[in-house]
């Protein structure tokens, strides 16, 4: 069975067409992401910015074309942390409707479900943590082989951290300072699920950046996915990413042009869930909630 599956998240929206059997991926056809920005100003107003709603119905027409050109037999996009912090969620919807693109807003409950499933392997084994993370928030996952034992999570992320927190660009000791100790203090709770000998992967459009910077390559899926990086090269790159204009950013090989602002927020983000966890390592992975939803759809 074809499928399309979407991700709706506050920074990029994500397609994923694929062939799938009994809930297994057999086969991509298209893996294609679209920064969007739909988490403009959420933090701040609770509603959508009608330039993120316009930007939003540019990607569903691109994304509508390439789906009708594999003519596929399931969609379904999930909206998640900016679609459920706003009051006007129903607008994104109606988009939805008239590009033939049915949305869900889910829980943070059933993102978490899903990234796991997507993420997870089925020769899985041991304990694992999955780190998400968004423009609007952060998911920590838990889980024993292909069990999920439980998630948790933070209202952080790279567009909501950069909204609060940047003035401008490089980006001043003090706001970093600022920052991490906002970080510190959000992923508190989480310090619970440090375990030594747990797997750490990092799912999601910041550690896939990392790793193609750390690289020097632009993005290639063979490349990124299980890529290992350390935690001390975080480290460095979230130091040497803030010291930089974003024109400086954007010119780095391997640099999303259009995450180059947030990329400072989304790395102190994934260095202090890692640190919290206990990690000295991070397995990059390019899978996640659409993956999960692919496997769902054709289940």
């Amino acid at each position: 069975m074809k499928v399309a599956a979407l991700d709706l998240g506050t920074n990029t929206f994500l397609l994923l067409i694929a062939e799938v059997t009994n809930g297994a991926i057999q086969k991509v056809l298209h893996d294609e992401v679209q920064v969007v920005r739909l988490g403009q100003r959420v933090h701040e107003n609770r509603r959508f910015h009608p330039e993120a709603l316009k930007r939003a119905d540019d990607c569903f027409t691109s994304f509508s074309r390439t789906i009708r050109s594999h003519g596929v037999e399931k969609i379904l996009a999930c909206a998640t942390s900016a679609a459920r912090d706003v009051t006007n969620g129903a607008d994104l919807i109606s988009l939805g409707d008239t590009h033939g693109i049915p949305i869900e807003i889910i829980s943070g409950v059933r993102e978490a479900e899903l990234t796991f499933l997507g993420t997870i392997d089925d020769a899985s084994s041991g304990p694992v943590r999955i780190i998400d993370v968004g423009g609007g928030s952060t998911e920590i996952i838990s889980g024993e082989g292909k069990k999920l034992l439980s998630r948790t999570s933070v209202d952080v992320g790279s567009v909501r951290l950069t909204e609060i927190f940047v003035s401008r660009h490089p980006i001043p000791e003090s706001e970093l300072d600022q920052m991490r100790t906002y970080l510190t203090e959000k992923f508190s709770n989480a310090a619970g699920l440090a375990d030594s000998s747990a797997k750490v992967i990092a799912v999601a459009g910041t550690p896939t950046t990392l790793a193609t910077v750390e690289q020097g390559l632009a993005f290639e899926s063979e490349r990124v996915h299980g890529f290992l990086m350390s935690v001390e090269r975080l480290k460095f790159w979230a130091r040497q990413l803030a010291g930089m204009s974003v024109e400086e950013r954007q010119g780095l090989a391997g640099m999303e042009p259009k995450r180059a602002d947030v990329i400072v927020a989304g790395a102190l983000t994934l260095l202090s869930a890692a640190e919290t966890l206990g990690a000295t390592t991070l397995q990059v992975s390019v899978r996640g909630l659409r993956y999960g939803v692919a496997r769902t759809l054709g289940a």
